[in-house]
């Protein structure tokens, strides 16, 4: 096992493993709505940032993709928003 393995295997443990903190946060109503929804989204960019920059992939490949993840996570960001506000509302 490498070091690049360990350290890929890290990043994804601390993005589940925080998940579980934020959730409980959001859940005891210590975490805004948005807040909430940007974690959510953002979690895509930051992994594909981390395997970028772990893995040695070139800057612009890493940027360009990141950047693709990005526009998605905005785009699914009012989404996210909204079935987060309605589980908060059944609740």
């Amino acid at each position: 096992m490498t070091i690049d393995t360990i350290l890929l295997a890290l990043l994804v443990f601390a993005l589940i493993a925080t998940r579980l903190f934020e959730e409980r946060r959001w859940r005891d109503g210590r975490m805004s709505d948005r807040t909430a929804a940007m974690l959510v989204v953002a979690r895509l960019p930051v992994l594909i940032l981390g395997f970028g920059l772990i893995a040695a992939r070139p800057a612009g490949e890493t940027l360009f993709l990141t950047a693709i993840a990005l526009a998605v996570a905005s785009l699914l960001y009012r989404r996210v928003l909204a079935r987060l506000r309605r589980v908060r509302g059944a609740g």
